[in-house]
């Protein structure tokens, strides 16, 4: 353990509040709660002894208390010790953690722990979160193009180069994409009159381009010339109700890693660009689409092929992909839909909003320092075994920073580290007896970071 502390730097000083938490901790029980378990009624052997919970043990010596009960081999350690039962003759399956040492990483740590729990039992890790000072990073524009927001990707053809240079100050290689989306291009969401499918803004005598659910346009690139010169090429579409298919679209650009981009080093920030609200999952079916998003890439030549075929994705599965590929997601959108986007990005992990407006360099550059001063982390338990744990978080904040909500910091300073205490309390053991020797990972998430820490929980079995 001291070896562990000393590799990443942890003074051995501060054991007691930043190791692993190695002893085992009883789930709701006490002293007198756990003798009275453990005793009565009697058991009648150790197999049923050790299922009465984590605090009962059994003495398999052979002369221990001759005449007694059979029963009252079971108790707790102390108990049986004090009556005369040698150690080495109790059984009693302890809770083990270990720390593998062989996988580091840069601002996560430990990589991998492996816990052994008994049912009933319940241990405590603490996870390393580091904020680093500058990042590489990647900044992908996913902007809404129908009819009205002409002005605004006016705005958005001089913010390149400029941008390039204001990030400086943060990141040591800034990369920016684009990507572009309307709505479903079917009825009701558009106008499938053939006069207007191919320009949808025929009436105004403008030539727009078709409705589209979502292209990616220009993958992630340091070449700012470039940048600009597509988005001076782009062209305004057209719908035909308020909403939006935003939500389609950014799942798309989340997802599909490769032909966007995306690094595995750097920070990685989509920034949806739109001034109308979103459609949200069930909405399709007002065109007959009914299959629920699968949450995969479809893009061909660039562009999402099953935005006729596939729902809307909920915002479960967004927020799924989002954390799983270590997206910040940042919504620029106009003062009258404020308070709808408000809504959404509460249910969205690393999520912030920001005004549409002038200045929109300055709105990027301190989003993206509000992003990177929380530091919060999303724990996950396998689907098939998510009811037989239970999972808590406590994070211990560095000086000068806060928890509001106890899976995060604010206001956390560059090279400072936060550290949460996970606590994993297995409750019950698998129905199904196949799966007993399984072991079951819990995933430890920092929002936006391209490293994690991996828990394998692997279970002591009582058997009858």
């Amino acid at each position: 353990m001291t070896s562990w502390l000393h590799k990443y730097g942890y003074p051995t000083l501060h054991c007691v509040l930043f190791c692993v938490v190695l002893a085992a901790n009883i789930i709701g029980g006490s002293s007198h709660s756990g003798e009275s378990i453990c005793s009565s009624p009697p058991v009648s052997s150790c197999s049923e002894c050790l299922r009465r919970g984590p605090q009962c043990a059994w003495c398999f010596e052979a002369g221990f208390l001759d005449g007694a009960e059979v029963g009252e081999r079971c108790d707790l350690v102390g108990n049986l010790a004090r009556r005369g039962c040698g150690l080495e003759f109790i059984e009693h399956p302890e809770v083990m953690v270990e720390v593998n040492a062989t996988t580091s990483s840069t601002q996560v740590s430990p990589g991998e722990i492996t816990l052994t729990l008994r049912p009933g039992a319940e241990a405590s890790v603490i996870v390393a979160v580091q904020q680093l000072e500058r990042y590489p990073v990647d900044l992908y524009y996913l902007v809404d193009v129908s009819a009205s927001m002409q002005e605004n990707l006016d705005q958005l053809k001089t913010v390149g180069v400029a941008l390039s240079h204001r990030m400086r100050e943060h990141s040591s290689d800034l990369r920016l994409g684009f990507g572009s989306f309307v709505d479903k291009p079917v009825s009701p969401y558009i106008n499938v009159h053939p006069s207007k499918i191919n320009n949808p803004c025929s009436d105004y005598e403008v030539k727009c381009r078709p409705a589209h659910g979502f292209h990616h346009v220009l993958s992630m690139t340091a070449n700012m010339s470039e940048f600009t010169r597509i988005i001076k090429r782009q062209r305004i579409s057209g719908n035909m109700d308020t909403p939006e298919g935003g939500l389609d679209a950014m799942l798309q650009a989340t997802v599909c890693q490769g032909e966007v981009g995306w690094r595995g080093e750097a920070k990685r920030l989509l920034l949806l660009m739109t001034d109308q609200p979103s459609h949200l999952a069930l909405d399709s079916r007002l065109a007959g689409i009914v299959t629920p998003h699968d949450g995969l890439c479809h893009l061909e030549n660039n562009v999402y092929m099953e935005s006729t075929t596939m729902d809307h994705p909920s915002l479960g599965l967004l927020a799924e992909k989002l954390l799983e590929n270590h997206i910040y997601s940042l919504f620029a959108v106009e003062q009258l839909q404020y308070q709808w986007y408000e809504e959404l990005v509460r249910l969205l992990p690393g999520s912030n909003l920001l005004f549409q407006a002038p200045k929109l360099i300055d709105v990027v550059v301190d989003a993206y320092k509000r992003l990177l001063s929380v530091v919060q982390v999303s724990v996950s338990v396998e689907d098939r075994a998510f009811s037989r744990f239970l999972v808590s978080v406590s994070p211990l904040c560095p000086e000068g920073s806060v928890s509001h909500d106890n899976r995060s910091c604010s206001n956390v300073q560059p090279n400072q580290t936060v550290y949460f205490n996970i606590t994993i309390g297995l409750h019950s053991c698998p129905d199904d007896d196949d799966d007993v020797d399984d072991v079951v990972q819990v995933f430890v998430r920092p929002v936006g970071y391209n490293e994690s820490t991996i828990i394998k929980i692997q279970t002591v079995i009582i058997k009858t």
